[in-house]
């Protein structure tokens, strides 16, 4: 079972990228064993958290006051577990039991396309949110 080279697993743990047939029953075994929410939420955490901090920090704001948002994510993202687990898998055209879905998984273009076009809403989306968050903490 291959694990995915690091520039991919980094796209896979920040954007959700699909990881293809390649990395079908690596995906399947991240996704179901025990502490992928935590596995999913650190980095994430992380990389927000320092977006966070550091445009408190340009707006005159306390940068700890970036910590409650991430940690309130954090905490429901441990509620959700199970929510987030199976849609993971959706995400991935894999069904609860690791059978891939064949139009998935052969259509590697549109994989592609979808991943490049999902990391982009989903960086303008977290960048909003941090905008705004900074904008009311000042």
């Amino acid at each position: 079972m291959p694990s995915p080279p690091l520039v991919l697993l980094v796209a896979y743990r920040l954007f959700g990228w699909r990881l293809g047939p390649a990395y079908q029953a690596w995906t399947y075994d991240d996704i179901t064993r025990r502490g992928y929410t935590l596995r999913q939420a650190v980095p994430v955490g992380l990389v927000v958290g320092g977006l966070l901090a550091a445009v408190f920090a340009i707006r005159d704001a306390d940068p700890r006051r970036a910590i409650a948002p991430v940690v309130g994510v954090v905490v429901l993202a441990y509620f959700l577990r199970r929510a987030l687990r199976e849609r993971a898998l959706r995400q991935q055209g894999l069904s609860p039991d690791g059978e891939a879905d064949a139009n998935w998984f052969g259509d590697e273009a549109g994989r592609r396309s979808r991943n490049i076009s999902g990391s982009i809403l989903t960086t303008a989306l977290v960048l909003a949110g941090v905008v705004l968050l900074a904008i009311r903490a000042s």
